[in-house]
């Protein structure tokens, strides 16, 4: 069973990994209603790393952190050996670093905007700027390649939520050294979950890493190499996701089952 419904996916396949891409030393975050501290971290080329916990338990305060959204109020954050502690979000995505969000039309994807429009503003950062028949061409360049069931002329929020999450991995910029994803495939179809995670596989077969959370404790497991579980401001140790099982995971999400071993810090 997956996402509750019955699902045959291959034989997980092992994660050929490269040199750190993020390290996190000793850092510290924090906003109104809850406290993380001391966190050490370091993520690789090619692996997936999947957060885990109940909604408010810190994953999301630790995500957006990585992408420059929230400042630490202690500790170093480097990309590559690269320090960006401090820096803004903006230096973080300079730096190789995509956030995709789970609110996809709020803060990922401008409504009122068609494809080609997103295609076409997407390009302008790297000082490349097309005209209109252009665009279009690009824009069904991509649609083609992402199979997005929808046309230049399509506004974002006309499309599926699959859809919207095909456009928005199309919309990802070269090179990517970190792909960060809240909840990437929340709400969508079988179809949709199996296709996304294909295209971010190819990714980290790129070198690229995955950041992700997600509630479905199944997915989680099924396309992590490593898991680190959030509770209440404690964050565990990377746990082995092919050594763990969905109850154990599930334990420990709930707060059960955190020996020494697990509350030392990623």
């Amino acid at each position: 069973m997956m996402f509750g419904k019955e699902v045959t996916l291959g034989d997980k396949q092992p994660t050929i990994m490269g040199e750190a891409v993020l390290s996190l030393s000793n850092i510290s975050i924090e906003d109104a209603r809850l406290k993380i501290k001391d966190i050490n971290f370091e993520i690789r080329a090619g692996e997936v790393i999947g957060l885990a916990g109940m909604e408010g338990s810190g994953q999301d305060l630790f995500m957006r952190a990585c992408a420059g959204l929230v400042r630490p109020v202690g500790g170093k954050i480097q990309l590559k050996g690269q320090d960006l502690s401090g820096k803004s979000y903006h230096t973080f995505k300079h730096a190789g670093v995509s956030f995709l969000p789970a609110a996809r039309l709020e803060e990922a994807l401008v409504s009122g905007l068609t494809l080609t429009d997103h295609f076409v503003l997407a390009e302008q950062p790297k000082g490349i700027f097309i005209d209109r028949l252009a665009g279009e061409k690009l824009a069904g360049e991509r649609i083609k390649s992402f199979n997005i069931r929808g046309t230049p002329l399509s506004t974002v929020e006309s499309l599926s939520g699959g859809n919207q999450q095909r456009a928005e991995l199309a919309l990802l910029q070269d090179p990517l050294a970190l792909i960060l994803l809240e909840h990437p495939t929340r709400g969508l179809d079988i179809e949709s979950v199996i296709y996304i995670w294909r295209k971010l596989k190819e990714r980290c077969k790129q070198g690229a890493s995955i950041l992700f959370i997600s509630s479905d404790l199944e997915e989680v497991l099924q396309y992590s190499d490593r898991v680190i579980v959030f509770f209440s401001g404690e964050v565990s140790a990377p746990i082995d996701a092919n050594a763990t099982s969905v109850e154990q995971l599930g334990q420990l999400i709930g707060g059960k089952g955190w020996a020494e071993q697990v509350r030392s810090h990623a």
